[in-house]
């Protein structure tokens, strides 16, 4: 206890005499004794460099806290902006953490004055430190930081502006994201999503526009590549008011401006807007277009809570669409929503005497959420005189058979049976095994090894095996044990015979554990 009082008193010893030293440096340095006159002039000193790193770490954080203490503020400032335009990385690092603190408008007139007389490394620190300092009177100079000819510098300017512009930065953000690809497109992009400005309360009052009323507006008269990134911009940004320019710009000349405005669509518009998304897909500039405008009324549709009523716009109009193909999308669309009270349709136009029409049909049912229209595809399937329409049907049987786990195993199995003797090559076979891999019972592991001698099909049959075992095993350890044995004798896949053998390791732990 003794040794350990004096090593202690030792240690306290040795720090007082650390402090009184490092006053000392600093009263010596300048010849004054009183440390608060040190400090008064070490920014004189700290300008010249005459302070140790340790020192004038601590001069920065002093300068930040207390900016005044030194009879003029532009000390503290003056400070701050030689250490930017030094080497030092350490100090430079302290000074941007401290530039963030530092309070007051002057501070970011100075340093947005000095900020083109910096390097190209500290013009990117100090504009991180403007943007985080949520001073505007700052904007002027990031904008002018924009035009950069270094991309590190613009890009920092770019993020800049998201942080302290408005609706005046609209412009400028859409045009350079525009024009912009890679890490600067990126940086403009997400600028422009994140621009904040007045309320619309806020901007009645001051007579200002706000930021989604000045992308609404700038989009009509914008050249295409700006509008598709107004456009997007204004789905980023889910302006619902948005959805009547939306509607204009999805007939606009340029494919590119039509597309986007379909895909913001589908995150802006409501079930009300249904009627009118409606006509705008069978009135399509491009039928190279019709997917993404079937899936922007689905998407929207999918928006009414009873599901029941998912599908009345577009079965409101069908009965009255003459055209064929126009009648082929609307019919693709309620594919797309599943709602159930479509169906009737559906199968209407499955018995069409028009082949369009049954293959619209066909793929609506394939593509269904549920398992309900399962039994019809099995018989467009069995009995369609189109091999495209009957392939077409399987594989939406096949697809449909793994949505169901309240039909019996036993159902299943059979289905998947009827299923691979419809299959009508090896690439529509392993389809089925591929869907029977997912079921999860004894009948569909003994089924997939049956095709485990079959040269054309061994390599699904093995893979649904292993993944049927992984599933089954605890339920039926010894049968799932011979088949996984035998996968591990003949396989040439590495990885599939240590997922066996790994299995098995734990049908052997199950054993053991019954045993003891």
């Amino acid at each position: 206890m003794k040794i350990n009082r004096t090593g202690q008193k030792s240690e306290d010893r040795g720090q007082k005499s650390e402090d009184r030293r490092q006053k000392s440096e600093v009263s010596n340095l300048v010849g004054w004794g009183s440390l608060w006159d040190a400090l008064r002039y070490c920014p004189h000193q700290l300008r010249l460099g005459g302070l140790k790193p340790t020192l004038r770490l601590l001069l920065v954080c002093f300068c930040a806290v207390c900016p005044t203490a030194f009879g003029q503020q532009d000390d503290g400032i003056g400070i701050i902006l030689d250490i930017l335009k030094s080497g030092d990385q350490e100090m430079q690092a302290v000074a941007i953490a401290m530039v963030k603190e530092m309070p007051g408008t002057e501070v970011t007139k100075a340093l947005a004055k000095e900020l083109p007389n910096l390097s190209a490394a500290s013009q990117v620190q100090l504009l991180s430190a403007l943007g985080d300092r949520g001073d505007a009177v700052a904007l002027p100079a990031v904008v002018t930081a924009v035009k950069s000819k270094d991309q590190s510098v613009r890009i920092a300017a770019l993020k800049a502006v998201g942080q302290l512009g408005d609706s005046s930065s609209v412009g400028l953000l859409a045009q350079t994201a525009a024009a912009a690809r890679g890490a600067e497109q990126k940086a403009a992009r997400e600028s422009l999503y994140r621009l904040r400005g007045p309320k619309v309360e806020q901007a009645i009052t001051v007579g200002m526009q706000t930021v989604d009323g000045t992308i609404l507006m700038s989009i009509p008269k914008a050249e295409p590549k700006t509008k598709v990134e107004l456009i997007k911009s204004a789905g980023e940004r889910n302006i619902s008011a948005g959805v009547s320019v939306l509607l204009k710009t999805a007939k606009d000349s340029n494919r590119k401006v039509r597309v986007e405005s379909f895909k913001v669509l589908k995150i802006v518009a409501g079930p009300e807007h249904l009627p009118a998304l409606v006509e705008l897909l069978l009135n399509l500039r491009s039928s190279s277009e019709a997917n993404e405008a079937q899936k922007m009324v689905a998407v929207v549709a999918h928006k009414i809570e009873d599901k029941s009523r998912q599908a009345e716009a577009v079965l409101a109009v069908l009965p009255s669409v003459k055209d064929v193909k126009k009648q082929c999308s609307l019919l693709s669309v309620l594919g797309k929503i599943g709602d159930s009270s479509a169906l009737p349709q559906l199968h209407k136009a499955l018995n069409s005497d028009d082949i369009e029409s049954r293959g619209a049909a066909i793929r609506a049912l394939a593509e269904w959420p549920t398992s309900e229209p399962a039994v019809d595809l099995l018989k467009a399937a069995q009995s369609s005189e189109n091999r495209v329409h009957r392939i077409l049907a399987l594989r939406g049987f096949v697809r449909l058979l793994g949505l169901d786990n309240k039909r019996a195993l036993e159902e299943t199995i059979e289905m998947y049976k009827k299923a691979m003797t419809l299959a009508p090559d090896a690439i529509e076979k392993r389809r089925v095994l591929s869907g029977l891999a997912n079921t999860k019972s004894l009948g569909a592991l003994q089924m997939s090894a049956d095709y485990l001698q079959d040269k054309t099909l061994f390599r699904e049959a093995e893979f649904a095996v292993v993944k049927i075992a992984g599933d089954i095993y605890e339920n039926f350890p010894q049968q799932t044990r011979d088949v996984l044995e035998k996968i591990v004798r003949t396989s040439k896949n590495d990885s599939l015979c240590l997922q066996a053998q790994e299995v098995i390791n734990r049908i052997e732990g199950l054993k053991k554990q019954v045993e003891g």
